[in-house]
């Protein structure tokens, strides 16, 4: 594993030099296979999302790129709170030429423990391979995606577990640390002294985030300003 940091002075810097390295990837791979991304949500990644939105409608590449939340509170898609609503905000320009499709980490079940198999079934079958590149984000706490510390990374065999916020106690559904590590590319997007303090002692420390550059198999970007 090797980390590679992106220092940049501000994070509209950081949202074009990260969207255009997004856009490469897309545009190199090959005319009839599929481009593949796990994408953080939040407020945070947001201008990143516009700004590929705003790449991909100015380009003429026409592969199906296939997205997956790396996380998804249990709301409706219209919630402010939905990642994958954020999506299909963000990505409307691109959406409309039918340049990827999104799926769903949620279904008509009650709770995500409910639908956690059925879950894991629908991102085998519909994201087999390893995902071009994975972009996360990172808590002050350390936490990646919904896997939290002190709570498990993974369930079983499974691509997915469900996951509770040790705050809000918001239930939420999440990609497991493996199907995040199954990936070419990790972007790690971080802002702000103190979450750089926290990556920097992650791998002392028993957090996710340093679980993740452990185990990682390629190399991770961050991506960071202050």
């Amino acid at each position: 594993m090797t980390v590679k940091f992106h220092t940049f002075d501000n994070f509209s810097a950081l949202s074009e030099a990260l969207s255009q390295q997004w856009l490469e990837v897309i545009q190199k791979t090959p005319e009839h296979d599929t481009a593949s991304f796990a994408l953080a949500g939040g407020s945070t990644p947001a201008p990143v999302y516009e700004r590929l939105d705003q790449l991909l409608s100015g380009t003429t590449q026409h592969n199906l790129i296939k997205l997956v939340a790396t996380d998804e509170r249990w709301v409706a898609d219209s919630d402010q709170q939905s990642n994958e609503g954020l999506f299909r905000r963000c990505l409307s320009a691109s959406a409309k030429d039918k340049r990827w499709q999104l799926i769903s980490l949620k279904n008509p079940s009650s709770t995500p423990e409910i639908a956690t198999e059925a879950i894991s079934a629908r991102l085998n079958e519909q994201l087999p391979d390893a995902f071009s590149a994975v972009l996360l984000g990172m808590g002050t706490d350390g936490h990646i995606a919904s896997l939290f510390p002190g709570a498990p990374t993974q369930h079983d065999e499974l691509a997915c577990l469900a996951a509770v916020h040790p705050q809000t106690r918001q239930s939420r559904m999440s990609l497991s640390l493996p199907r995040l590590l199954n990936t070419k590319r990790i972007w790690l997007v971080i802002t702000g002294a103190e979450k750089r303090q926290v990556l920097d002692h992650a791998q002392a420390e028993n957090l996710p985030v340093g679980d993740l550059l452990r185990e990682a198999g390629c190399t991770i970007d961050v991506f960071w300003c202050p």
